[in-house]
């Protein structure tokens, strides 16, 4: 996924790719909070064991233009979806990937993966989950050409119906990304004669969704919110599904959002307004916890005909940037300097290998004008007396992070020039090459689909990817090789070897800000995933009341 504004709905323009814009955003509690990439981060908020009719939880991005799971790749329609479709796998809040919808899966070749469903599992109108159910839900993305996870079904051949609750996946060539990318709704499972009762209808405000989840639509009120309430019939018994109504609202003002909370006319939100941190950690009204998460701050080279084409200009400028700072100031405390342009929630197989690697070139993100400078000497005149131009949305926290790049830029003398345009239409920028032009970069915040590296650089390094704007071939080999590779640490040194060449690069993503995920729950509320999980992951079934 990728975004750059969690404030905002940037719609994403059909490229193949899951990916989805966004922002960050910071609250507090009862308490000053102890938040920052240096706090103690929090995976799960306090579990509580009172019943509750309902809450109002606010999604920050505002209406969704549909919350069919296929076309769904961003905050506000995953936020919502991730509680009514299920997947056939699951990420965990402790960013693992386990069996859910598929109780079993096997590999029994490189070219076979063999799905075993559970049995027990119905939609919300009583209907059987059945094999024929999830062939239908898996080969949509193939047959849908707008679907945002079509991509991740490249290397398959075939998908069939193999048993009464088995169904199997034939490949083309072997893919050891495939499963675990079901555990996004790439392999969500949706009612096939609902879709083909409804067809487009579905997602929409008249139609709604018919899936396994432990909530169903109920309804969507344009402009105000949708609806949603708890499934009684639902499988998975341990989950504690407290809450019987949750209101999903649309405010995307951070004044309003901020007094909502204050006042408790919001029970709860991911990503509180970083402008309301000041006066959340001093409230009593709630408590903001953070977690770990995949999401990084960062720039996206777009263009390499220009200066940026040159290595050291790229490396220059990036040791230039006050990361320490930005984090610090920018996104008021929350941001860490990163190491490598994967950030550590998503190292997955490669952790070892990637956390030895990272420990080698990590700093503490303070700028280093000097060795910039010095790296510069040495660079032709006519290449770095080319402007190099940054486009950055038109909010506030981007436009300070617009300044500290510029900023840096001018301190090592390059000659740099910073746009901010409208925030709604800063997608066509990341999307359209004829709205980009010859941009050299470009802002992002950047979140994957699962907690994988391969995903990860696959959405970012390599030809096609949404986020490799300039078109960069240099890890395509090894890419292909480790993604046909079965085991473990042989395709974990082969990540390596691609984190190397993009670091030695600096291309074509920059090592940025790591953030971490923030959640303010109102002081009737507890329970939710402090952990950024809540795009493919059923959270609100945790929530519960605290009997306040």
């Amino acid at each position: 996924m990728h975004s750059t504004s969690r404030r905002l709905r940037l719609a994403a323009v059909a490229v193949g790719v899951a990916s989805v814009l966004a922002l960050a955003g910071c609250a507090g509690g009862a308490k000053p909070a102890s938040s920052g990439p240096d706090a103690k981060l929090t995976t799960m908020t306090p579990a509580g064991t009172a019943e509750l009719d309902k809450i109002t939880w606010n999604v920050f991005q505002g209406e969704p233009q549909t919350i069919d799971p296929y076309h769904g790749a961003d905050y506000t329609p995953n936020m919502i979806n991730s509680n009514m479709c299920e997947n056939l796998l699951a990420q965990t809040p402790d960013f693992q990937i386990k069996p859910n919808l598929a109780k079993s899966f096997s590999n029994p070749d490189p070219l076979t993966w063999v799905y075993e469903l559970r049995d027990d599992v119905t939609f919300w109108d009583g209907t059987p989950m059945t094999a024929d159910d999830v062939v239908w839900s898996m080969q949509h993305n193939i047959d849908d050409k707008t679907t945002f996870y079509g991509y991740l079904y490249n290397s398959v051949a075939s998908i069939s119906k193999t048993g009464d609750h088995q169904v199997t996946v034939k490949l083309k060539t072997p893919d050891y990304l495939f499963n675990e990318e079901l555990a996004s709704f790439a392999g969500v499972v949706v009612e096939k004669k609902f879709y083909e009762e409804n067809g487009a209808k579905v997602g929409t405000p008249e139609v709604g969704l018919m899936c396994t989840g432990p909530y169903k639509f109920v309804k969507w009120t344009q402009g105000q919110s949708i609806s949603a309430t708890r499934y009684d019939g639902y499988w998975n018994k341990e989950l504690p599904l407290k809450v019987k109504n949750i209101d999903f609202t649309f405010v995307t003002d951070d004044s309003a959002i901020t007094s909502g909370l204050l006042s408790g006319q919001i029970d709860g939100t991911y990503g509180p307004p970083t402008a309301g941190i000041p006066q959340l950690q001093t409230s009593s009204a709630g408590k903001l916890y953070s977690g770990p998460a995949p999401l990084e701050v960062t720039l996206v080279v777009a263009n390499t005909k220009g200066a940026m084409g040159n290595a050291d200009v790229r490396k220059a400028l990036q040791m230039a940037i006050d990361w320490k700072g930005v984090g610090a100031q920018t996104y008021a405390g929350q941001g860490k300097p990163t190491a490598l342009q994967t950030v550590p929630a998503v190292y997955g197989f490669a952790k070892e290998q990637l956390t030895a690697y990272a420990d080698t070139v990590k700093t503490d993100g303070t700028p280093q004008i000097d060795a910039a400078k010095k790296l510069l000497a040495g660079v032709p005149a006519d290449v770095k007396s080319q402007e190099i131009s940054l486009v950055v949305p038109q909010q506030a926290e981007t436009q300070q992070f617009g300044v500290a790049v510029k900023s840096a830029a001018d301190k090592i003398g390059l000659k740099f020039k910073l746009n901010v345009v409208p925030a709604t239409g800063y997608s066509n920028y990341l999307y359209d090459p004829a709205t980009r032009g010859s941009t050299d970069l470009l802002y992002t915040q950047f979140w994957p689909n699962i907690p994988n590296p391969l995903d990860w650089l696959g959405l970012t390094a390599v030809t096609g990817a949404s986020f490799n704007q300039s078109g960069y071939t240099g890890i395509d080999d090894l890419y292909g090789q480790a993604i046909a590779e079965k085991d473990d640490s042989a395709r974990a040194k082969l990540v390596v070897d691609m984190e190397k060449k993009l670091h030695d690069e600096m291309t074509p993503m920059f090592p940025g800000i790591e953030l971490t995920n923030d959640v303010w729950l109102g002081n009737k509320i507890t329970g939710a995933p402090a952990a950024f999980d809540y795009v493919f992951y059923p959270w609100a079934a945790y929530l519960a009341g605290t009997g306040k």
